[in-house]
């Protein structure tokens, strides 16, 4: 695989939590991203009827991958998919009986989170269409919670890794949606391949402009890191 075809891989992101969306939007429109990734987990339905507004008026033609909140509709997910050709959404594992009934079931992919996110029982990801790999949670959990990262590989060995989140490695070790050192995304070339996916998408609250600095700085460690192996 080349770096162009990596980089084609990694998305920078509108994030919600913790993060000011307004002005992620404003620079989406700024440096004409067509393809973006959302993250919709901290608003409320409200609040994402102008998300979905201000993206209207940016140039993005795409948004492959959605992030799901426990609370949002089935016409949401039919106006992602209609209008932005989106192909996989993510939901935390607690959520999937929120959509067990969704027409797009197999569009779905659970991700082990942290607390009542964790993956509790492999039933789920015989319905769904497979595992969302939250790369840095994969990375803490060796370290600090072991039987999670059992589950996590249990679940992708009865289904698949479908998408990725990629977040920080603080130097403790834990996982947190700001980088404050580049550097600080270095444990994904710790990874094996096999978790990695289609789709990898920046779950971040940093600025989208730092966002793309960090998307050239992933597709060139893994380059590096699979030619080297």
């Amino acid at each position: 695989m080349t770096k162009a075809e990596i980089l084609k891989r990694v998305y920078p992101s509108v994030t919600t939590f913790a993060a000011d969306w307004r002005k992620m939007v404003r620079e989406v429109k700024r440096y004409k991203l067509e393809k973006i990734s959302l993250f919709l987990t901290c608003v409320d339905y409200a609040e994402r009827q102008k998300i979905y507004r201000e993206l209207e008026k940016t140039p993005v033609q795409e948004i492959p991958h959605v992030h799901l909140r426990h609370d949002m509709r089935e016409r949401e997910l039919d106006y992602l998919v209609r209008r932005y050709k989106t192909q996989v959404f993510t939901a935390h594992f607690q959520y999937y009986k929120c959509y067990a009934a969704s027409k797009h079931l197999k569009n779905i992919y659970l991700e082990s989170n942290r607390g009542p996110g964790l993956i509790k029982n492999l039933r789920p990801f015989k319905k769904v269409g497979g595992v969302c790999a939250d790369l840095s949670h994969l990375f803490m959990f060796k370290k600090f919670d072991p039987d999670a990262k059992t589950m996590a590989d249990k679940a992708i060995a009865v289904s698949r890794v479908g998408i990725n989140h990629v977040s920080a490695i603080l130097p403790d070790g834990r996982s947190w949606h700001q980088v404050k050192n580049i550097h600080e995304l270095d444990y994904l070339a710790e990874l094996p391949k096999k978790y990695f996916s289609r789709y990898i998408c920046i779950e971040l609250r940093n600025s989208v402009k730092e966002q793309l600095k960090f998307k050239k700085y992933i597709g060139g460690l893994l380059f590096k890191t699979w030619h080297s192996s």
